[in-house]
């Protein structure tokens, strides 16, 4: 038996830590050279900083950078407020990286607006929270406001699927961030399938008998995004069980099956607890050879 391991990130604003490549830094980001890609990750935090995001697709498109830029969004609200990527107003900032193909990576379907968007999200099981609903209606409000502007210049002609930004799968991702970067012109992606071609798991997984995602956790909401979700997709065109291994399990068999993954275990706190758990699930889940 052989065991092929590829460290996958989460798909948040770091997960150019993960890759391998060369590294420089741009305006207020760190850009990693990944094949064609170049894929930013913040120079300093966890979160990325509206401005110095600017600053980095500013700086790449002066010196005409060719390849996809790839911006990891994942679902995490930036240090700031996102509209401050505009800098001076939605159609300079267009201009200014008309040149640069940039792909922003999201950990979330929701649309920006409306009953399943961005602020509906905030209230999710927090709904009898008076403060919380009036702090949700005005960033509906404000995001209304923004979106009536940059729907009319960002938005596209479509037969099928909606024809407004705002109302697209993902634009409501990062607290906002993915839908002035998608309003600048990227496109929208998610990560999870992005990442898997850029570390090279869809690679390994093509010739697999099993598909094994270690992750630190698994609830329902981590079943549509993130490793595992790209690990059971990858299974599935291949034909082979996908399992994932968790340091904490918060989902049943049903949920488990509807999002492809044969089975899930919890494994034992430590290096030697996961070792184990690996263990088993290679001798149950491999053919005899």
């Amino acid at each position: 038996m052989s065991l092929d391991v590829v460290p996958t990130p989460s798909g948040g604003p770091r997960s150019a830590d993960a890759l391998i490549g060369t590294e420089h830094r741009v305006g207020g980001a760190l850009a990693r050279r990944v094949g064609p890609a170049l894929v930013l990750a913040p120079a300093s935090g966890a979160r990325w900083e509206p401005s110095a995001l600017r600053a980095a697709l500013l700086g790449l498109a002066a010196a005409g950078e060719k390849g996809p830029v790839v911006v990891p969004l994942g679902d995490e609200a930036p240090a700031g407020d996102a509209v401050d990527v505009w800098g001076g107003g939605l159609e300079a900032a267009r201009a200014a990286v008309a040149d640069l193909d940039v792909v922003a990576l999201v950990g979330a379907d929701r649309p920006l607006l409306g009953f399943t968007g961005m602020s509906a999200a905030v209230r999710d099981g927090r709904e009898h929270d008076a403060a919380l609903a009036l702090a949700a209606q005005e960033q509906e409000e404000r995001w209304t406001a923004v979106a009536r502007e940059a729907d009319a210049v960002a938005s596209r002609r479509a037969l099928i699927g909606p024809s407004r930004l705002s109302d697209q799968p993902g634009s409501g991702a990062a607290g906002g961030l993915a839908y002035v970067l998608g309003a600048m012109g990227a496109r929208l992606a998610p990560a999870a399938a992005a990442l898997a071609a850029l570390t090279g798991l869809e690679a390994a997984a093509a010739d697999a008998d099993v598909v094994v995602a270690v992750v630190g956790r698994l609830h329902a909401s981590d079943l549509d995004h993130g490793a595992a979700s790209a690990a059971a997709a990858l299974a599935a065109r291949r034909g082979v069980p996908c399992v994932v291994v968790a340091a904490e399990l918060g989902v049943g068999m049903r949920d488990l099956m509807a999002a492809g993954i044969v089975s899930a275990h919890e494994g034992a706190p430590g290096e030697d607890g996961l070792r184990d758990q690996i263990r088993r699930v290679a001798q149950t889940w491999t053919p005899n050879r």
